[in-house]
């Protein structure tokens, strides 16, 4: 038998069910409406994003195959251009040049661009280029002012 609230009870439980209803007082417009919202809070589904839940438990791990490489990509664009400022060779101005246009050019489309890779590890694009130019700028008037030094001792032959 079933009764006004949906449950189903066996035929010994229903003279209970009957007393005990009897015996409640009707539940007010607003105490319903707040069960209601109860119930509804209870039963409804959390809606977390995924940046919510994965920035709560993990951070990056830079060991991670995709970072690693991302790291790699980025620690060798600088370098490339750190080491090729002062490049008095064709090769090395080349690679300074390369190095140079990856670091100005705004590619977002790419993942390997330095804006993106930048991004990825929480830095500000503009300020490393800012700093590497004012490093640049600092090596090459510290070139300029002293002698280019050998860096192969001179062996006479006898």
């Amino acid at each position: 038998m079933w009764l006004g609230s949906g449950i189903a009870l066996p035929q010994g439980m229903k003279r209970l069910a009957r007393k005990q209803q009897a015996e409640e007082p009707p539940l007010t417009a607003e105490q319903f409406e707040r069960a209601e919202a109860a119930v509804r809070d209870l039963l409804a589904a959390d809606s977390v994003l995924p940046e919510q839940f994965w920035g709560m438990h993990a951070t990056p791990n830079i060991a991670s195959g995709e970072l690693a490489l991302m790291w790699a990509v980025f620690a060798d664009g600088v370098e490339s251009y750190r080491r090729n400022a002062t490049a008095r060779s064709a090769h090395g101005r080349v690679e300074f040049e390369e190095a140079e246009s990856w670091l100005l050019t705004t590619d977002w489309d790419w993942p390997f661009s330095f804006v993106n890779l930048c991004n990825v590890f929480g830095f500000n694009a503009n300020g490393i280029r800012w700093a590497l130019r004012r490093w640049r700028h600092q090596q090459r008037t510290c070139a300029q002012s002293s002698p280019r030094r050998r860096f192969r001792p001179v062996i006479r032959a006898a």
